[in-house]
């Protein structure tokens, strides 16, 4: 018994154990070696691959442990060795880089400061400071041009005044070395200021991309919510007006399916065609929120074309409506002919809504740059200009505003209410 409680304490309850050798247990567990030993069984074995990435104060420190290396192991080669203060100068030098870019000018001022003292000492030729040009090229990639100009024109001159130190002031001594190391400080602060120059110019480039991307995600969300705006007022106007004719319609061919039948069935047809083409418009806007954004109805929007017949379902709900047009009708772009004919939508469905006993006149007025829609009724509660839950009026503004037009919602002393919009017709569309 205390055997079994020992076994169970080092290795944990049955419950446990047993689940460890469930078959789904088994199958989870590292399959054997295959024959040759490179995989497990049938299946291939994957290992995670591990890459190794060095951060920039770690690569600056390599670089100075393989500068410092590189300069030992060039020295080592010399016939005369130098003593513990040129090995020191030489390591100096290199191990300041190890901090490069955190103080770019004080580590410039250290590997020309070693450099010249190495030479001025007479210590062996060190062959070219790889150290001190790694320090101009650091401080001519983040230094303004006139900055890294003076601090390597005096590397240079720490330089020149180290060989003429050593070796006499004699203009035979300028030799090759001489001209060979002020050429690649030269190079080196020439080379530095065009990757900064590069890099400066990349993040330009970034950050226009950058704001062109963010203007284009700007510019789109505004068409969206504008796409989504008119969408929304479409419905509003198919289902206020459509459901408001429906209902008058079904309310007079209920009064009348006993008295006059034929008049009540001529009103059930009407209820009809009207649910048709609340369905059919109403159909084209939902197409419109596809996903392609794509409208793949036959049906065009509504415009003047259909004001005969938006006019004459108004009637059949028993408000009579004149229609007056002046002026030469032409060809309306297509926006401005959608928003006329919402319009005389909204009014006419504000008024079977809200006038009563009462009538309605629409009148277009067509001028050389722009038209001028009117719809008057006699009735009472405001009629046409009636603002019911608001939205209707609402969108009429948002229509004609985005065209660029100008709308009037008035409710005259003798009563009724007048809704009076000037769309322009020079460009709209």
């Amino acid at each position: 018994m205390h055997t079994k409680l020992r076994h169970q304490q080092h290795y944990g309850a049955p419950a446990a154990a047993n689940a460890a050798w469930r078959p789904e247990a088994l199958r989870a567990l590292p399959q054997p070696l295959d024959a040759v030993g490179v995989g497990p069984g049938p299946a291939t074995r994957t290992f995670p691959v591990h890459t190794l990435h060095l951060g920039p104060v770690a690569g600056d420190r390599l670089l100075a442990v393989a500068i410092t290396a590189v300069g030992i192991a060039r020295l080592a080669h010399e016939h005369e060795l130098p003593d513990v203060g040129g090995w020191a100068l030489v390591c100096a030098g290199a191990v300041a880089l190890a901090w490069r870019r955190a103080v770019p000018r004080l580590v410039l001022l250290i590997s020309a400061a070693t450099f010249a003292t190495y030479h001025a000492a007479g210590y062996p030729h060190p062959g070219l400071p790889v150290a001190l040009l790694i320090a101009v090229y650091t401080v001519a990639t983040s230094s303004a041009a006139a900055a890294a100009a003076v601090l390597s024109g005096a590397a240079m001159t720490a330089a020149a005044g180290a060989r003429l130190i050593r070796d006499g002031p004699s203009p035979a001594n300028f030799d090759d070395t001489l001209i060979a190391y002020l050429l690649c400080i030269g190079a080196a602060c020439a080379l530095g200021y065009g990757v900064q120059l590069t890099r400066a110019r990349a993040e330009l480039l970034r950050q226009q991309a950058d704001r062109l991307a963010y203007e284009h995600a700007a510019h789109e969300t505004q068409v969206l919510q504008r796409q989504r705006s008119e969408i929304a007022r479409d419905l509003h106007d198919v289902i206020s007006h459509q459901v408001t004719v429906i209902t008058a319609l079904a309310s007079g061919a209920g009064r009348l399916l006993e008295t006059q039948p034929q008049r009540a069935r001529a009103a059930l047809q009407s209820i009809e065609t009207a649910g048709r083409d609340a369905l059919s418009e109403m159909r084209r806007l939902l197409r419109l929120l596809r996903p392609d954004g794509v409208d793949t109805s036959r049906l065009p929007p509504p415009g003047l074309a259909r004001l005969p017949e938006l006019i004459a379902q108004t009637r059949q709900t028993g408000l009579p409506v004149e229609l007056t047009v002046t002026g030469t009708p032409r060809a309306l772009p297509s926006a401005v002919d959608n928003c006329a004919y919402r319009i005389v939508q909204e009014a006419l469905t504000n008024t079977v809504k809200h006038a009563g006993p009462a009538t309605a006149t629409v009148t277009l007025r067509h001028h050389p740059c722009w038209l001028e829609l009117t719809v008057t009724d006699t009735g009472r509660d405001g009629g046409a200009a009636a603002t019911g839950s608001g939205l209707g009026l609402l969108g009429m503004r948002e229509r004609v505003t985005l065209l660029g037009g100008r709308v009037e919602f008035e409710r005259p002393l003798e009563g009724g209410a007048c809704v009076r919009a000037w769309l322009p017709t020079d460009g709209g569309g």
